[in-house]
């Protein structure tokens, strides 16, 4: 495993709640209460036992000066500190933790782009980081999304999205503004693409830690751990969950952890010597696993992968041929511009033979009809009489 828990931010714990910064609005403040704070690092969002979205970015992250009001901006911040973040989340509270984490081998599925704008102008400040202004040519670029660049990169997040009048939830297809990527990236070159994709649901359910105190070889690949659940936590270990090993690795006031094995099935459980098919409500009891490599010290984490959702229902093809505006709208690579002209072209001709056709007469790229292919559809039309006839000869 390459994933590196770097540190955790407890939200409600900070001495303010939020600061508000100019340009950037108010930012929720949080206390680190593991390892460091690391300004670029990955996140994901613990609310209760669950984790509700993952491949967050730590993008921006200040602190606030003693004996004043106004706010500097932050690398890093070790045990203790208050910090205030901007993530790509509007929704931090009391109660919420984000759990950094440095992972360079592993990542979200980040092959389907629903939107693409183009950079303009890069720009840069030492409070906020990197921005840049843009032109969305494809798609919806939305606040939160997970995004990439062109030119190379580890998936990042839209810090904040601006118009004209100030920031905005998205910019459609065709319009311009500006996309606030902070202390994630090195200088976006003018040019390059950004890519925006959908933040996949991600849900987990943890059912504690318990840190092991000794292990006890079977001889076959598999072992028994006596374990303990830490003070002040609660655990509920079932027969059948899985568990990650985390290694700590560092100081108490830098501390760690590496994940070193995940998806380990609890093989058996036993309290007093006596098994049993969940450890709730004990502060002491053993394991089985099936693995060899467990050492004293290492952290047992029981969670319950997120079920695969549903398949989603078949999206109805849009036909060329009887749809609105809106509703051409909403297909891939339409401007407003390419509707109107579709709409134009329709009126004129009665429609189109087929969807390759539609998108040679409205102007779009070879790569562009190819997205066309499973969303639209031509319905059969009657063209019009051209005046000519066949001869019989």
């Amino acid at each position: 495993m390459t994933e590196t828990r770097v540190g955790l931010i407890e939200f409600g714990k900070a001495i303010h709640d939020s600061v508000t910064v100019p340009g950037l609005g108010e930012l929720p403040g949080g206390q680190v209460s593991a390892g460091r704070a690391v300004r670029g690092a990955r996140a994901r969002l613990l609310r209760g036992d669950r984790i509700v979205e993952d491949n967050l970015r730590l993008g921006i992250m200040v602190r606030k000066k003693y004996f004043s009001s106004s706010v500097e901006p932050a690398t890093e911040a070790g045990f203790l500190k208050d910090v205030y973040v901007v993530v790509g989340r509007r929704d931090l509270g009391k109660g919420d933790a984000l759990e950094l984490y440095a992972d360079e081998a592993v990542g979200p599925d980040m092959s389907r782009p629903e939107a693409v704008a183009a950079v303009e102008a890069p720009g840069f400040g030492p409070l906020t980081g990197f921005h840049v202004q843009v032109l969305v040519r494809d798609g919806v670029l939305r606040f939160g999304a997970l995004c990439s660049l062109s030119h190379g990169g580890g998936p990042m997040r839209v810090l904040g999205l601006f118009g004209p009048a100030g920031p905005v939830a998205e910019l459609p297809a065709g319009q311009r503004g500006t996309v606030l990527l902070g202390f994630q990236c090195d200088v976006p070159p003018a040019g390059a693409a950004l890519r925006a994709f959908p933040s996949p649901d991600f849900v987990e359910e943890r059912h504690g830690t318990a840190v092991v105190h000794g292990v006890s070889a079977l001889g076959n690949g598999s072992l028994v751990a006596a374990v303990e659940v830490p003070d002040g936590r609660s655990a509920a270990f079932t027969v059948g969950v899985s568990v990650r090993v985390l290694r700590p690795i560092g100081t108490t006031f830098n501390e760690r952890s590496t994940v070193v094995a995940s998806g380990l099935p609890v093989l058996s459980l036993a309290r007093d010597g006596v098994a049993v098919p969940s450890s709730a409500g004990a502060r002491v009891f053993t394991v089985g696993l099936g693995t060899a490599d467990l050492r004293q010290n290492d952290v047992l984490e029981a969670y319950a992968a997120p079920l695969a959702p549903p398949p989603a229902p078949p999206v109805p093809l849009v036909d060329v041929n009887a749809a609105s505006g809106d509703e051409l709208g909403r297909l891939p690579g339409l401007s407003p511009a390419r509707v109107a002209t579709a709409l134009e072209l329709r009126q004129r001709q009665g429609g189109f033979p087929d969807v390759e056709a539609f998108g040679v007469a409205i102007g779009l790229q070879p790569h562009e009809i190819v997205r066309l292919r499973g969303r639209a559809t031509a319905g059969r039309v009657t063209l019009p009489e051209t005046g000519v006839r066949q001869l019989d000869i």
